[in-house]
C-alpha cells in the first residue's frame, strides 16, 4: 500500500478541470469542442485520487457511472463462488471502466487500482436522459469503447486457449506496448504497474513461470526487465515467438519477420 502523505499531497492538489486535464486529447471527450465540453463538464465528476489496492467498485454492486482513468492504472477481476480472483484485463489513462454494467444495471467485475490512481465519473443515467447535443458523439465513444473490450476479451480467449507459455508473454508485452503507443506514449519503454503474480493469473500460468520467461526473453535478448520498466530491444522476435517460432530467430536466415507495429 502506497503511503497516506503520498496520497493526502494529491488530494490537496489544485482541483482539476476538463480543459486542463492531461489526459484530455485521448479520453472520452476529445472529440468534443469547446461549448460542447462546457455542456458536458456539469456532469462529469473528478473524484479523489485512490491508494494502491483500493477498489473502484465490486462485483455485483449496483451500476451508476461509468469511470474514466484520468492517471495511474487499474485490473479487473472476476470474483467466484469460492472466493478466487481470476483477472480479466489491466486499464490505463483514458481507457473507460464500468461498461460492463450497462446492460445488467450491475458491475460484473471488480476493479482495484495498481498504483496511486484518479477518475473520473459519468453517472450515466443523468447523461443518458440530458438533453445535451453531446451525446451522440459520447455514444458514439462508447460503442467504441464497448467494441474494443469485446475484442480485448475474445483475443484473451485465443492466447490462454491456443498459445503456449513463451507466446502469452510476448503477445501481452506487445499488447500493451501497443496501447501506449495509442496513448502517445514510448511503445518501446513503460511501466508494468501490476505484480508478476496478476500478470501469471491473467495470462493463466505460474508465477514461477513468468519469472522464469522474463529472465529467457532478456537472455535472448529481446527484452530489459528492471523491476516494473520494461524496454522492449526486439520487437521483431517478439512477433516471431508469436508466430511459432522457437529459440535463437536469427538462425532461420530463410524466415522473413512480420513488420513490428
Amino acid at each position: 500500500m502506497e503511503s497516506a502523505t503520498q496520497v493526502a499531497k494529491l488530494k490537496d492538489t489544485q482541483e482539476i478541470t476538463c480543459s486542463h486535464c492531461l489526459a484530455r486529447k485521448s479520453c472520452l471527450i476529445s472529440t468534443l469542442n469547446s461549448s460542447e465540453n462546457n455542456e458536458l463538464s456539469s456532469l462529469i465528476h473528478h473524484e479523489k485520487p485512490m491508494a494502491k489496492g483500493q477498489r473502484l467498485f465490486l462485483q455485483g454492486d449496483n451500476f451508476q457511472s461509468l469511470y474514466l482513468i484520468r492517471s495511474g492504472s487499474f485490473k479487473s477481476c472476476i470474483v467466484d463462488e469460492s472466493g478466487e480472483r481470476q483477472v480479466t484485463g489491466f486499464h490505463f489513462s483514458t481507457d473507460i471502466l464500468g461498461i460492463d454494467g450497462i446492460d445488467s444495471r450491475k458491475y460484473t467485475c471488480e476493479v482495484e487500482a495498481l498504483e496511486t490512481s484518479s477518475v473520473c465519473s459519468l453517472a450515466f443515467d443523468i447523461f443518458k436522459d440530458s438533453p445535451l447535443k453531446t451525446n451522440q458523439k459520447i455514444y458514439n465513444r462508447l460503442l467504441c469503447a464497448v467494441s474494443c473490450m469485446m475484442f480485448r476479451e475474445s483475443h484473451l480467449m485465443m492466447v490462454l486457449g491456443k498459445m503456449r507459455a513463451e507466446q502469452r508473454l510476448a503477445h501481452f508485452l506487445l499488447d500493451i506496448s501497443q496501447r501506449m503507443h495509442d496513448r502517445g506514449e514510448s511503445a518501446h519503454e513503460f511501466r508494468l504497474s501490476m505484480a508478476r503474480y496478476d500478470i501469471a493469473n491473467y495470462l493463466g500460468l505460474a508465477v514461477e513461470t513468468v519469472s522464469r520467461l522474463f529472465k529467457r526473453l532478456e537472455e535472448q535478448g529481446l527484452i530489459v526487465a528492471n523491476r516494473h520498466r520494461v524496454r522492449l530491444m526486439d520487437m521483431d522476435g517478439l512477433h516471431y515467438i508469436i508466430a511459432g517460432g522457437y529459440g535463437d530467430r536469427h538462425a532461420e536466415k530463410s524466415l522473413v519477420l512480420p513488420v513490428a507495429g
